[in-house]
């Protein structure tokens, strides 16, 4: 009876033992950096031994990042809470995902999943900081250079002028018609007036003038001056000098005597009061009726650098045909390299 009882107490134990064996593998309590962890998963891939995929990675603060493969026994092998992980690098197909006691995964791309299906960030990874992007250089403020001002189109460079002289006037008529052209043409030209006919057209010459003409004195009433005397020649300047002060304000410096006729008497009275004739070099006779093509066939021929070109702008029913031609001779000039301009701008 004895030995009964000692068989039968001796079984007990060790069933005893082995029932509390299988509760502890039922319910696995394992106890890692101060913290007990009891059943189920605590986040990562369910990793199967030898299957093809790749496991969860890094384990994040507090164990809830492991890499969790099923365990021999059907219990869940639990990763023990660590430090923040670093990133895993790609597993192998087949390696198991289990984890470590550091919560690192043996395999598997760096962030493993959440419960909830998110992907967790590696708590200790240091964000590289963002690339400072260098200042822009300022670029030099462009220097503002001085404008030259533009000369008409075709105009010379400067070397090669001539100027466009007309006689006789002013009138309404072809004095005014010959001013709109060159108004349109850009050029400055130098009218020589007679005195009667500036009395008779007082704003004509004041047109004259504003749209920056020269102006120079041709006698009263055109007479020819080498038949006169002192007194006669005196007469004829100052009478025209007085009328267009009268309009302008001030008598002009330069002169022309009709028909070109000098004197020695002329010259001396020219000489007294500080005035210099202004001749030409390029008779048009326009006044006698020379033709339009005449006329710019003898210009374009004759005209030389410093050259001044006679013409008039009343004197008879031809100077139309001054009117016609003149366009024309303008854009020939310049086309030969002339620069057009008043007589006082000739070097």
């Amino acid at each position: 009876m004895i030995l009964v009882a000692v068989l039968f107490w001796i079984a007990g134990c060790a069933t005893g033992r082995s029932i509390s064996m299988g509760l502890a593998a039922i319910v696995p309590s394992v106890e890692q950096g101060g913290e007990t962890l009891q059943g189920g998963t605590a986040g990562g891939s369910d990793g199967t031994d030898g299957s093809g995929g790749s496991l969860s990675g890094v384990g994040g603060s507090g164990g809830s990042q492991s890499g969790g493969g099923q365990g021999p026994n059907g219990g869940v092998i639990v990763g023990g809470a660590g430090d923040n992980g670093g990133t895993g690098t790609t597993g192998n197909s087949g390696t198991n995902g289990g984890g470590n006691a550091d919560g690192e995964s043996s395999g598997g791309s760096g962030g493993g999943k959440q419960p909830n299906g998110g992907t967790d960030k590696p708590e200790g990874t240091t964000k590289p900081l963002e690339t400072t992007k260098p200042s822009e250089t300022t670029m030099p403020t462009e220097t503002t250079k001085p404008t030259t001002p533009a000369k008409p189109p075709g105009s010379g460079d400067g070397g090669k002028y001539v100027a466009l002289t007309f006689d006789d006037g002013p009138d309404a008529n072809y004095t005014t018609a010959i001013l709109d052209i060159l108004k349109e043409k850009g050029v400055k030209a130098t009218f020589f007036v007679v005195g009667q006919q500036v009395s008779k057209y007082p704003e004509v010459l004041r047109r004259i003038a504003d749209e920056g003409h020269a102006i120079g004195n041709h006698t009263e009433n055109h007479k020819d001056l080498k038949k006169l005397g002192k007194a006669g020649i005196l007469e004829q300047i100052g009478k025209t000098d007085k009328a267009i002060k009268e309009v302008l304000g001030e008598a002009p410096s330069l002169f022309r005597a009709p028909y070109g006729s000098l004197s020695d008497t002329l010259k001396q009275v020219l000489k007294d009061e500080g005035r210099h004739h202004t001749g030409w070099t390029v008779d048009t006779e326009d006044w006698a009726g020379t033709s339009v093509a005449d006329m710019r066939a003898m210009i374009v021929h004759d005209t030389k650098p410093n050259g001044i070109i006679l013409m008039h702008s009343f004197g008879g029913k031809h100077i139309k045909n001054t009117v016609a031609m003149l366009p024309d001779v303008i854009d020939d000039l310049r086309e030969l390299g002339f620069t057009l301009v008043t007589v006082d701008e000739l070097p």
